[in-house]
């Protein structure tokens, strides 16, 4: 049996894909900063299109997250970790056919009128990935540009460089730039995973409309 109930309101939805927006023009404008691919579409003003893009998301992402700590806590605290790794590793072990597939948890209670489980386990993992990927995105790009006001921050960048690479010469701005890049791939990548998942589970219409038909459990 299964009851459509509201899965996220308006204003989750509307910050969601400001989100997903933002973020593809925040990366198309950092490969272009970075010569990366080819990529040529803001032009002589893409340095400060990139600053100001990286303003918004991250507003956005402040948004998102004071909405999910207050109202989603349940479903996302950091406690629930473990409960998302196990998981993930048993339906790994299923795509590897060592295992059956675990049975899909989410359930919703018509008597009680609420989620007696809202979301797929490993979701748990990939926002708090999204959250700290964000952070050190945000803290390596603005460091690069107000070098004197995150001195701090260069200086400690640096010092890690150098461990490195102590026959060399890294600055602190290279290693920034390095691990700005790397966690710009690693967001991309769990992204596409996001991505399939919510495809593969079927709540991506869900995120346009609102709704969504779940499993009745009492």
């Amino acid at each position: 049996m299964e009851v459509e109930v509201l899965r996220h309101p308006i204003f989750v939805r509307v910050v969601h894909w400001s989100i997903v927006i933002t973020g593809i023009m925040l990366a198309l404008s950092g490969m272009e900063l970075g010569g990366l691919y080819g990529v040529r579409i803001f032009g002589e003003n893409v340095l400060a299109i990139h600053l100001i893009l990286a303003f918004v998301f991250g507003c956005l992402w402040g948004m998102f997250g004071y909405y999910m700590i207050a109202k989603e806590w349940k479903w996302i605290s950091l406690a629930r970790i473990p409960y998302s790794v196990k998981f993930l590793y048993r339906e790994v072990l299923a795509w590897f056919l060592l295992g059956p597939h675990v049975e899909d948890p989410r359930g919703y209670s018509v008597k009680k009128k609420e989620y007696v489980e809202k979301i797929i386990p490993t979701q748990v993992m990939v926002f708090w990935v999204y959250v700290a990927l964000a952070i050190i995105m945000g803290l390596t790009g603005f460091a690069m540009y107000y070098q004197d006001a995150m001195k701090p921050v260069v200086d400690f960048a640096e010092a890690i460089g150098k461990s490195f690479n102590p026959a060399g010469e890294m600055t602190g701005y290279a290693f920034l730039r390095a691990v700005h890049r790397l966690c710009m791939y690693l967001f991309g990548l769990v992204m596409f995973m996001h991505m399939y998942a919510v495809t593969i589970f079927g709540v991506l219409i869900s995120m346009f409309t609102g709704k969504r038909k779940e499993k009745v459990v009492e």
